[in-house]
């Protein structure tokens, strides 16, 4: 359990969400997450000199990423701190966000900068040497595409291990197809009043188009509208299986972050001084290989445990759901409220960028408890290698 791990209330940004090859797919991850976070700081009036510790998440290799963190933080106005590139896969956020606030727990830092970004877009191509190839032919590796249709322990495709898991759940297309509908027509609440909610946190992002012309993305990119007709005529993707694309995220584009720092420093920078946010536990898991949406359930108990409530005592519940499969079973096997389930949407609808994912998702799962009035709030997502990572947080 952390004791010492708070956010600044508006502490947190998340820029919008574009579908790959769309209008971020040229811009380097890093560099445009590092102006997105400059933008973020001068909005709230805190100097990047403030900060004495970042943490990094991408997990998607960008020109010179050798050198990412230190690179940020030089973009952002801090040449005085770096630290660690956190890589692990859509877990990295949660994994960011225990860290750093480890790091307070600890006392080896006072105000850490978490920043998170990914662009699956014009992905890495790696060329590796083979000197026992014939004639030395090299091994080639498209760094998203090879890793979507393969994990080297499972030996199936990500979407494979859904179908595995909603075998053994018995979970019908009827089902995958109405939890569908419903994240959907929860994201377009945050839509309502003209994107009223997506605006308590968005950061807009500025693209270069030309020497002379820059082009602001204000909202998110690509976003597939679902109906209940629509989804049923979807076929599954394998003939034997029930998960059709239509209950499948798809790649994207973004980033996001937020401060982490003792709650001292959480009054002087918050917007509102009569909200606290107060991280409190951090949950892990992996499931039986080829079952990776199964690991999300015991991951959230996890982080439940150590924060020491249950289930029945928690206001929102936010999860990183690449399938449908993860919310039928996660909803089924811990009793979740559908009323507190993934409101305002979820990554199933806008779209799966990796690293900043999840940071979206804890910022939501912010603002909801923000908006009811307190309490305590549960993120929880599955990631590459039948894992997945959780955490619980408490709003007053």
């Amino acid at each position: 359990m952390i004791t010492k791990g708070y956010i600044p209330y508006k502490g947190y940004w998340s820029s919008p969400f574009c579908r790959w090859q769309g209008k971020l797919q040229h811009e380097h991850a890093i560099i445009c997450a590092a102006a997105t976070a400059k933008r973020f700081l001068e909005n709230l009036n805190v100097p990047p000199e403030k900060f004495d510790g970042l943490v990094l998440g991408t997990t998607i290799p960008q020109k010179q990423w050798f050198f990412a963190p230190a690179h940020f933080a030089g973009l952002i106005g801090n040449e005085k701190i770096s630290g660690p590139l956190i890589a692990q896969a859509c877990a990295t956020s949660a994994v960011s966000v225990n860290y750093a606030g480890n790091c307070i727990e600890m006392g080896t830092h006072q105000d850490i900068l978490v920043a998170t970004c990914d662009r699956c877009s014009n992905c890495p191509n790696t060329i590796w040497p083979n000197p026992l190839g014939l004639g030395g032919k090299p091994d080639y590796e498209s760094w998203m595409v090879d890793g979507f249709n393969t994990d080297p322990v499972a030996e199936v495709s990500a979407a494979r291990t859904a179908e595995n898991v909603a075998k053994e759940y018995g979970v019908t297309k009827e089902e995958s197809d109405a939890i569908t509908l419903n994240r959907y027509l929860k994201y377009m609440d945050s839509l309502a009043n003209d994107r009223a909610f997506q605006k308590r946190y968005m950061i807009p992002v500025e693209v270069k188009v030309s020497k002379k012309e820059m082009l602001l993305v204000e909202e998110d990119e690509g976003i597939t509208p679902c109906t209940e007709e629509g989804l049923a005529e979807l076929k599954p993707v394998f003939s034997d299986g029930i998960v059709s694309y239509g209950a499948q995220t798809h790649p994207a584009d973004g980033n996001a972050g937020m401060i982490v720092t003792t709650r001292e420093r959480a009054d002087e920078i918050s917007t509102d001084k009569g909200i606290t946010i107060k991280i409190l536990s951090f949950g892990y898991a992996r499931a039986k290989k080829a079952h990776m949406a199964a690991a999300v359930t015991p991951a959230a108990e996890m982080a439940l445990k150590n924060a020491g409530i249950k289930i029945s005592d928690v206001g929102a519940v936010k999860t990183h759901n690449p399938f449908s499969i993860n919310d039928v079973v996660m909803g089924k096997l811990m009793g979740i409220d559908e009323k507190i389930f993934n409101n305002y949407g979820s990554s199933l609808i806008y779209g799966h960028p990796q690293g900043p994912t999840g940071m979206r998702l804890i910022i939501e799962l912010i603002e909801e408890l923000v908006m009811k009035g307190g309490g305590y709030g549960l993120f929880a997502g599955c990631a590459a290698g039948d894992t997945a990572a959780s955490m619980v947080f408490k709003v007053d």
